[in-house]
């Protein structure tokens, strides 16, 4: 995955200065957490909160958490709390041309949906602590619920509409898989990022951490990140809930502001 942006972490504090402390509050834990031998998995993370902005271009948040055997694997699942409706059209051959022939409506899938891991998922989880956990692309196939507005149904309308959304949130990096992106030092603390892309909407996102041993869950951690508007793009939000007549007189004046704006650049450049 390519890096695009910058981490946007706390001016006041310098962004390794945040990685070290939460490196070393886990190694203090470390001890206790393996003599009391419970089934929490301590989570850090870098950031809790994610303000979007008029310049906001995505965010990269990074997580730390304790394992308390080396020998055992590390599966974090990072998804949106809401569920995101689509409405999906599939094509058809109509005569000699190529139409939309279908409309469906699809509902439970999440608007995020990323899994990291410290090697391949098959090789940690059988199918049926896997479909338990929620982790792969099959378990939330299983989950969509797929209506048909207009046209006629198929056998195969589940597996193209699937796909089809799955390419979409991929392209969108909303959806993704990455199976060697957790890192363990010291047989003791694991780390990884994930990225929330521009498309990541308002809203509570939960990253749950699962530590497996022989195929069995033994800890689980859970962190919260939180989008929110911020600035202009607030009040514009708060401006179109409390008083939309307004917000409809403000937005057709800065449509025509940013029309006249833009032919007056392009009338003067004109004669050049």
């Amino acid at each position: 995955m390519r890096m695009h942006g910058r981490m946007q972490i706390a001016r006041a504090i310098p962004p390794r200065f945040h990685v070290f402390a939460c490196v070393m509050f886990l190694f203090l834990l470390v001890p206790a957490i393996t003599r009391a031998q419970v089934s929490e998995v301590v989570t850090v993370t870098t950031k809790r909160t994610v303000d979007i902005g008029l310049m906001y271009n995505g965010d990269y948040i990074y997580f730390f958490g304790n394992i308390p055997d080396a020998s055992a694997d590390v599966i974090v699942r990072l998804t949106s709390t809401g569920d995101a409706p689509m409405t999906v059209t599939r094509k058809g051959k109509v005569a000699f041309f190529w139409m939309n022939v279908k409309q469906f409506t699809v509902t439970g899938l999440p608007l995020l949906y990323k899994i990291h891991s410290t090697r391949p998922i098959r090789q940690i989880l059988d199918p049926a602590l896997a479909k338990e956990l929620g982790i792969g692309y099959d378990v939330l196939k299983e989950q969509m619920k797929l209506e048909l507005v207009r046209g006629e149904s198929q056998p195969d309308d589940r597996d193209i509409v699937f796909d089809g959304v799955l390419k979409l949130k991929q392209d969108a990096i909303l959806y993704n898989i990455d199976e060697q992106r957790i890192e363990v030092t010291g047989g003791a603390i694991f780390k990884h990022y994930f990225r929330f892309p521009s498309a990541a909407k308002e809203g509570t996102y939960r990253a749950e951490s699962y530590v497996i041993q022989n195929g069995k869950l033994v800890g689980k951690g859970v962190d919260e990140i939180v989008i929110r508007k911020s600035g202009i793009e607030a009040a514009f939000t708060r401006m179109a809930g409390e008083q939309p007549v307004l917000y409809g007189f403000v937005a057709v004046v800065v449509a025509l502001g940013m029309g006249l704006l833009v032919g007056f650049i392009f009338k003067k450049g004109g004669g050049h």
